[in-house]
């Protein structure tokens, strides 16, 4: 069975169509959207607002400060380029040294320097 040029062509475009269908999610992994489908009223203009807006995690942006001298493992995760790693080394040097007496005294723990200070220090308090 020999195929013309016009069903080549639409396998040709049917295949990418197929391989663009499964990349284009690979290419921005935290582009997020919502689908809704509903059925009965249309959604108030409010409503509307919420879910164009893409969803955000707290490991993406913290809600509110996270307190150094009290924080969990996981709430210290939470945080901008801290691991479980570099949150137990946060514990483990206050509970070693005691409570921080600045934000700025957590580049004191192996692991955290200017870089990730700077990354975390709007996000941090010991309040």
């Amino acid at each position: 069975m020999k195929l013309n040029k016009a069903e080549i062509a639409a396998i040709v475009i049917t295949l990418i169509f197929i391989t663009l269908t499964i990349i284009s999610p690979l290419w921005d992994s935290n582009a997020s959207a919502i689908v809704t489908i509903s059925a009965g009223n249309p959604a108030s203009a409010e409503d509307s607002d919420l879910l164009a807006s893409p969803t955000q995690t707290s490991e993406a942006s913290p809600q509110s400060n996270v307190n150094i001298n009290t924080a969990t493992v996981q709430e210290l995760c939470s945080l901008p380029a801290i691991g479980e790693t570099l949150a137990k080394r946060i514990i483990a040097y206050r509970d070693e040294h005691g409570l921080f007496n600045s934000i700025d005294e957590i580049m004191s723990v192996e692991g955290i320097g200017a870089k990730t200070y700077e990354d975390i220090k709007n996000n941090i308090t010991v309040d």
